[in-house]
C-alpha cells in the first residue's frame, strides 16, 4: 500500500494525547467551538516519496500538520501569564518531546527536524474562527521520515 498516511496520523494522534499537554487531541478539524484549555488538531500537509528502495520499499517524507487552539479570550491559567506566554510554553514543550523522541514510538524512522528532505520543524502562529469562537493558534509543521510505508510494484526495480 503506497502513502500509509493513516498509521502516520494516528501515531502522531496517539504520541500528542500521552503527552498530557492538551484537553483534547483530534485528527481533523474541530466543526465547533472548544472548551477551555489547549487543544490540538491534526492532519496532512504533504506526502511525497524520497527514496525507492531495491525492491519496492519507499522512503517518505509525511509532513503533518499540528494546530493548537486557545480560546483568545479566556482567562489564563498564572495571572503572571499573557496568552502569548501560555502558548509559547504549550508550544515549547511540544516541540521538545517530539524531538526528544524521534520515531514517535511507531514506525516512523525519524523527525526530519532540519529538512534533510526539504521541511523542517517549524511554527507559525495566527488566529482562527471556529463555531463563532475567536482562537489563537500555533501551526507546527512537523516533517517526518517514514521507511517501509509502502511498496511499489512494477517499477522495474
Amino acid at each position: 500500500m503506497a502513502f500509509d498516511i493513516k498509521n502516520t496520523l494516528h501515531a502522531v494522534e496517539t504520541y500528542v494525547q500521552n503527552l498530557g499537554l492538551f484537553s483534547s487531541v483530534q485528527i481533523g478539524e474541530p466543526k465547533q467551538a472548544l472548551s477551555q484549555g489547549f487543544h490540538a488538531a491534526i492532519f496532512m500537509q504533504s506526502v511525497s516519496i524520497g527514496m525507492v528502495y531495491l525492491g519496492g520499499q519507499t522512503r517518505e517524507s509525511h509532513v503533518v500538520q499540528l494546530r493548537v487552539y486557545r480560546d483568545m479570550l479566556a482567562e489564563y491559567t498564572d495571572s503572571q501569564n499573557s496568552l502569548e506566554a501560555e502558548l509559547a510554553s504549550v508550544v515549547s514543550k511540544l516541540m521538545e518531546n517530539l524531538l526528544g523522541d524521534t520515531d514517535l514510538e511507531s514506525n516512523i524512522m525519524t523527525i526530519d527536524a532540519g529538512g534533510m528532505d526539504g521541511t523542517s520543524m517549524s511554527a507559525t502562529y495566527g488566529y482562527i474562527e471556529v463555531g463563532g469562537q475567536m482562537y489563537r493558534v500555533v501551526d507546527v509543521s512537523i516533517p517526518l521520515i517514514v521507511n517501509g510505508s509502502a511498496t511499489l510494484v512494477g517499477t522495474g526495480v
